[in-house]
């Protein structure tokens, strides 16, 4: 979870990183192109501003800076062209006649162009075109650079983005840590008395028909029950802290599947019946595969005891066990009351209940589904879960052969 949480810090600082880079190379790109051909164009309008066509030929004749480099052409209303300056100009203003002050950028002869067009009073056309391939090739430059510096920098950002998400993320693996030794050595602390208490009270078990008074006896029980149930909390606990800290092993053997789930629901069917409730099967023969046989037990025993627990009166509970070549699914469906679609994705959160109510009534501690899916996801399984308020919840486990 913790490297899952700086990583992910980690691609937000570098995407975050990366947008500014590449907002700021678009606004720096548009910015300097904007300028260079705003000076050019401003050129061409300069080369056509005056307003006789005498003068305008004259300037077109006549070799000096301001038509170096330049295009030039005069036409007449009918379309005759009465001057012009640069051999290439006929294709570009075939079939251009402006309203009014138009602009336009031009590819002619492997050289761009930006020409500016406008009538003229006296009747015709003008036309005059800079030569902008060198800026344009500055500019395609400066953006390439500008795209290599974003890649430079993005590759950069990720490095001291990971460093930063380390140190932001310091804190809490700390805590974390913290937190994670004392589950550990608090349940391992409690499994002792826990034993004793729970010894003690066995022999007074033992004893409470001949010595022990009716209320007496009911307090052993229900001492016994709170006993079992502490107990139960404690192993979770210790599970849950092993597997935070990497220290749980499991120990994958093949084994007969078909074989353990039966067992699972024969050793159900009597607290299945105590409970006013039936149970179905549907189990495919020889299906085998490697894992953990004991932590297997585990998940299928955990949603058959919340199948019971969660049900409703007369309800009924059917598994299924079925395979392909490479997965198993193991399906535990029950009719009981359902779950919200709004809890649906936080049941598999570590002590969180729909119901708290109900569940600590029924002695359940909101970490037996987050078990489930730590010992699923070991085993590179997924939990499938699909649940209708008032008509029950099923449960898919998706495991490896």
């Amino acid at each position: 979870m913790i490297k899952k949480t700086k990583k992910r810090l980690m691609w937000i600082f570098a995407i975050l990183t990366m947008l500014f880079l590449l907002l700021f190379v678009v606004i720096a790109y548009i910015a300097v192109s904007n300028s260079i051909l705003s000076d050019q164009k401003e050129k061409a309008i300069e080369m056509i501003s005056n307003k006789s066509v005498s003068h305008l030929i004259h300037e077109a004749n006549e070799p000096y800076e301001r038509t170096k480099g330049s295009l030039l052409a005069v036409v007449t209303p009918t379309g005759e062209i009465v001057h012009r300056h640069g051999e290439s100009i006929d294709n570009i203003i075939k079939g251009w006649t402006p309203d009014s002050l138009e602009s336009r950028e031009i590819d002619e002869d492997n050289r761009e162009y930006l020409f500016v067009a406008k009538p003229i009073e006296a009747g015709g056309y003008v036309y005059s075109g800079v030569d902008i391939t060198q800026q344009k090739e500055v500019l395609n430059r400066l953006f390439t650079v500008l795209i290599l510096l974003t890649v430079l920098f993005t590759f950069a950002a990720m490095g001291l983005s990971f460093l930063m998400a380390g140190k932001a993320i310091g804190p809490i693996i700390n805590s974390f840590k913290r937190q994670r030794e004392f589950v550990n050595d608090a349940s391992h602390e409690l499994r002792t008395p826990l034993s004793i208490l729970s010894a003690g009270l066995e022999i007074l078990e033992e004893e409470e028909e001949n010595h022990l008074s009716e209320f007496s006896r009911q307090t052993v029980n229900d001492m016994s029950a709170e006993v079992r149930r502490m107990t139960s909390l404690v192993n979770d606990l210790l599970l849950l802290a092993r597997s935070d800290s990497g220290k749980l092993v499991l120990v994958k053997e093949k084994f007969d599947l078909s074989g353990l789930v039966s067992r699972s629901v024969r050793a159900f069917s009597k607290v299945v019946q105590d409970n006013g409730l039936s149970i179905t099967s549907e189990i495919q023969e020889n299906v085998h595969m490697s894992g953990d046989r004991e932590r297997i037990q585990q998940v299928i025993y955990l949603f058959l005891d919340n199948a019971v627990k969660y049900n409703q009166k007369n309800g009924t509970i059917h598994v299924r066990l079925t395979s392909t070549e490479k997965k198993v699914y193991i399906l535990v469906k029950d009719s009981g009351i359902g779950i919200p679609p709004e809890h649906l994705t936080k049941i598999f959160e570590r002590f969180y209940r729909v119901d708290k109510a109900r569940s600590r009534n029924l002695g359940s501690n909101g970490i037996g589904l987050s078990i489930a899916r730590f010992i699923v996801e070991a085993h590179g399984g997924n939990i499938e879960v699909n649940s209708t308020v008032g008509e029950g919840t099923s449960f898919l486990i998706v495991l490896y052969k």
